[in-house]
């Protein structure tokens, strides 16, 4: 009877830190829905590839958020954040958006060239950095 006992003790302990992982799921905030943007994030630029947020907290490096609705693959969420990564380094952006910005990228993104994705970014550091 005691081996019983010792068993359901770990079943619930078990499913407890199942049902955490799942709430920390559901908290997440969603940057491609404006009624679900965090309060602590302001939109400065917008087109249909992607958005840029400014935060009022700075943290380190660049943030970009991709959903998993707009790119089902974990590979292509990865490859289209090393390209916005890439741009940033190449073209010498990082000081000028520290991390103080988030980059939400939307699914026409992964269609464009990396020319015409580094001119798309170019023109939003343009706008951002005249504010």
């Amino acid at each position: 009877m005691a081996f019983v006992q010792g068993c359901l003790q770990k079943l619930v302990e078990l499913f407890y830190l199942t049902e955490e992982r799942k709430a920390e799921k559901f908290l997440a905030h969603s940057l491609s829905n404006p009624k679900k943007i965090n309060q602590n994030l302001k939109r400065v630029f917008s087109n249909k590839y992607f958005r840029v947020f400014k935060k009022s907290v700075s943290s380190n490096g660049l943030e970009i958020s991709i959903s998993k609705k707009y790119f089902k693959l974990a590979v292509d969420r990865n490859a289209s954040k090393r390209r916005i990564k890439e741009i940033v380094r190449r073209n010498g952006l990082g000081d000028v958006l520290g991390g103080d910005y988030v980059f939400s990228v939307f699914r026409p993104f992964a269609e464009l060239s990396y020319m015409q994705a580094e001119a798309e970014i170019a023109i939003a550091i343009k706008q951002i950095t005249k504010e």
